[in-house]
């Protein structure tokens, strides 16, 4: 007897989980078309807004590549009007830049700031970047004067002597032809390829270009000896 009311109580319950949901599960096609037309303004409501916002943001995604866009059409300029791009790097300097000046000379001859990279910009050794849009490239500064300027990946300046990132190690022996010294760079599996001035005036000055496995140049500086050879900069 006990076991016939479990049973029967068991069933009972089954049908009625059974009716609940069907009650709960209409499918869209035997809703009311009032009912129909609500759900669908609702969710198209609560849609729209995030839509929008999707395409708001979208521009903003690209923001860098066009600002950079942007300041190809207007080239870049020196304070004395001269353009960034056309500037080279040489031993004692980057276009109007020498090599010894003070931040604040340096300043005002590149007419944009000197914006501090990293957090020792308060130590005896520190870095700066100019604020130009086009070019990727630091300044070593020891007690606020300009030891070394670094050109670093996405930069076209070239040397004066037409070195550039990309040249190959063959290219630079062409360009300076028995004044190169070799070294390996276990940073980039390639080489140090420094240029040894002869003459007099410039032996306090290096130019460092570092190579990768493929022996193309990725990066390179110039500057006061022995700072334009420390491969970590300021440390």
């Amino acid at each position: 007897m006990q076991r016939f009311h479990w049973v029967t109580v068991l069933t009972v319950a089954s049908a009625l989980l059974l009716a609940f949901g069907m009650t709960a599960y209409q499918p869209r096609r035997n809703l009311p078309a009032q009912a129909r037309e609500t759900r669908d303004t609702t969710r198209t409501t609560a849609q729209y807004p995030l839509r929008t916002l999707r395409i708001a943001a979208a521009p903003l995604a690209h923001l860098p590549q066009m600002q950079r866009a942007i300041a190809a059409l207007v080239p870049e300029t020196f304070a004395d009007g001269t353009p960034v791009g056309e500037a080279n790097i040489r031993l004692t300097g980057f276009g109007p830049l020498r090599v010894g000046m003070t931040l604040d000379e340096a300043e005002a001859v590149l007419g944009v700031p000197l914006l501090p990279l990293g957090s020792n910009v308060s130590g005896e050794c520190a870095y700066y970047q100019p604020d130009f849009k086009t070019q990727a490239i630091g300044f070593m500064a020891v007690d606020e004067r300009i030891i070394r300027i670094d050109v670093w990946p996405g930069s076209t300046i070239a040397t004066t002597s037409g070195a550039t990132l990309g040249s190959t190690e063959a290219d630079i022996h062409d360009l300076y032809p028995k004044q190169i010294e070799e070294s390996p760079n276990p940073y980039t599996q390639g080489k140090f390829l420094t240029f040894v001035p002869q003459s007099a005036e410039h032996q306090l000055y290096r130019l460092v270009f570092e190579t990768d496995a493929s022996g193309k140049v990725v990066q390179y500086r110039a500057g006061q000896f022995p700072a334009v050879t420390w491969p970590d900069g300021c440390v």
